[in-house]
């Protein structure tokens, strides 16, 4: 059946249209933001993620037990090579680009030590909205087939050098750039040892009140041959937690990973709907965990006989995580995705904090309600059926054509449309606020009419409570 949408207003009506499918070619225009996320990703080079990665192998090791006082080995080593590359990003950021190395003492359980981990963090600040930020990183901590072990070789290429360089490559191309809100570029410490690195940055950001608005991880994101000898390398797997239903600001994250990546070419977002691999984690936990939307990328089949091994060789098969078991090519397009993901939602306006959704009495029709966001005139209202992954159809408004109001209960300026012929009862709703350059915003849902916990998000809605 066709589904017919409307905006309907305190005294006229836009004209009918039918829905549009949100494939990247329907929504994504020659606008002013997809130019600026092109011109970035063309400038992602497979040579220089290769070369980091070369140069995080040559210190035999990076394990949080490792040497920080030699020049040539160790975690030590590492960390200066990390923090004197994003340096040198500082220059032709216009002194906009800051690093630093976050140093934070921390209980190893894992190790029975006290020890202190080791951030390496670039910020590049924004120039209008500096106060909202986004955190992409990957772990450089490396190990092998023993956690404990602090002097074995533990080269770490794919896990996760594929994701620290991704992270420094990223720095490199998007701090020519100018951005609204701020992107922390982030290579963490102790992943391996219970995501200390990682949980002392998110709970720094939550105890000083940052708004968080979207963390990526890139965790084993450089190889595509599986344990099964089949080359897959068309997509990622993106992996996101929600508390319930589908609908987590996590959820919303991931799907606007999706949409970045169609622009750019040759390779789609995988939607896992689940918080992490099957029984395991990573970095983007503690963000989640302290109410921070985020998501993980990882490569489509992973090989257990690079991650966490010795290097040797068994019945003719190698094992160790080296370079040489790596596709460069595919680390640049994830590493494309990247940015043209942190592109776009930091060239956006922030998403609406709460949006409500209600049936009509009389017809069968939508009724969506939104907050207003600051300085925004145009929004988009995407929905979708319960049983479909990601948004389906889309219906542009600007001002004018949605009404303005106010709450009979807090007196709060709020806006409504309505969407015609959709039942309420089939679909998922949402809002994002698109900016003048066409940068949309990630989708903030209405809650699901079944939630326990629909009151308080729709009284919230801010970064503690959607995830």
């Amino acid at each position: 059946m066709t589904v017919l949408i409307a905006a309907i207003l305190a005294t006229f009506s836009i004209d009918l249209q039918e829905p549009r499918s949100l494939t990247p070619d329907s929504t994504i225009a020659q606008d002013g933001v997809a130019k600026k996320v092109a011109k970035l990703v063309s400038e992602v080079s497979a040579d220089n993620l290769e070369h980091s990665i070369n140069t995080l192998v040559s210190f035999e090791t990076r394990h949080v037990l490792s040497t920080s006082d030699d020049d040539a080995r160790g975690r030590g080593a590492a960390q200066d090579f990390m923090e004197n590359r994003m340096r040198s990003f500082i220059a032709s950021s216009g002194g906009r680009l800051t690093v630093e190395r976050q140093v934070t003492p921390v209980d190893a359980r894992r190790l029975g030590a006290e020890i202190e981990v080791v951030n390496i963090v670039a910020t590049l600040r924004g120039t209008t909205d500096p106060d909202r930020i986004y955190v992409v990183g990957g772990h450089y901590d490396s190990r092998n087939s023993r956690g404990s072990d602090g002097e074995g070789l533990a080269p770490g290429a794919n896990d996760d050098g594929s994701g620290t360089a991704a992270v420094i490559e990223a720095c490199r191309v998007m701090s020519q750039a100018e951005f609204p809100a701020t992107i922390m570029f982030v290579c963490y410490d102790g992943e391996e040892q219970g995501l200390l690195g990682s949980r002392a940055h998110a709970q720094k950001l939550a105890e000083s009140d940052s708004v968080v608005d979207g963390m990526i991880t890139n965790d084993i994101v450089g190889n595509t041959l599986g344990m099964d000898a089949v080359t897959r390398d068309g997509y990622l797997r993106c992996f996101s937690y929600a508390p319930r239903g589908n609908d987590s600001m996590g959820r919303s994250l991931a799907r606007a990973a999706t949409r970045a990546a169609g622009r750019i070419a040759e390779l789609d977002v995988m939607l896992v709907y689940r918080g992490d691999r099957y029984g395991r984690g990573g970095d983007h936990r503690p963000f989640f965990d302290a109410g921070y939307p985020s998501l993980r990328f990882t490569e489509p089949r992973e090989d257990f006989s690079r991650q966490h091994q010795n290097i040797t060789e068994r019945n003719g098969k190698p094992y160790g995580d080296l370079p040489e078991f790596m596709d460069f090519t595919y680390l640049a397009k994830v590493t494309q995705l990247n940015i043209s993901l942190l592109a776009e939602l930091a060239s956006a306006p922030p998403p609406p904090s709460v949006v409500r959704v209600s049936g009509a009495r009389d017809a069968h029709d939508v009724r969506v309600t939104w907050q207003p966001v600051d300085g925004v005139s145009s929004y988009e209202v995407v929905w979708r059926l319960t049983t479909s992954s990601d948004w389906e159809s889309a219906l542009m408004l600007s001002e004018g054509e949605y009404e303005a109001g106010e709450n009979r209960r807090s007196g709060a300026v709020e806006l409504r449309a309505v969407l015609a012929g959709v039942c309420v009862d089939d679909v998922v709703v949402g809002v994002r606020c698109v900016a003048g350059d066409g940068s949309r915003s990630r989708v903030q849902a209405a809650p699901d009419g079944d939630s326990f916990d629909q009151g308080r998000q729709a009284r919230g809605g801010g970064r503690r409570r959607g995830r």
